[in-house]
């Protein structure tokens, strides 16, 4: 059946605004439980792993636990010739 012109039945709004995704928090959690059950085996391997290995484990799981930092660009507005120097 295809859509037709101002159905009711539809949302056209769609999400509203800070409604979290089911399936995302789904995930996050299995993955949180995943990662809780396996926190002493990865603590208890660490003392064996080489300063190189320890840095990449560390650089895999960083992002896990800081969110990411988003980079901002700034312009200069200012037009340098305006300036009496």
């Amino acid at each position: 059946m295809p859509f037709q012109k101002n159905d009711k039945n539809i949302n056209t709004k769609g999400r509203t605004k800070g409604v979290p995704n089911k399936t995302t928090s789904e995930i996050k959690n299995l993955l949180l439980s995943v990662f809780n059950d396996n926190l002493n085996e990865i603590l208890s391997r660490q003392t064996e792993l080489t300063l190189n290995e320890r840095l990449a484990l560390n650089k895999t799981l960083l992002p896990y636990i800081i969110p990411n930092v988003k980079q901002e660009s700034y312009s200069n507005d200012l037009d340098p010739s305006s300036f009496n120097w």
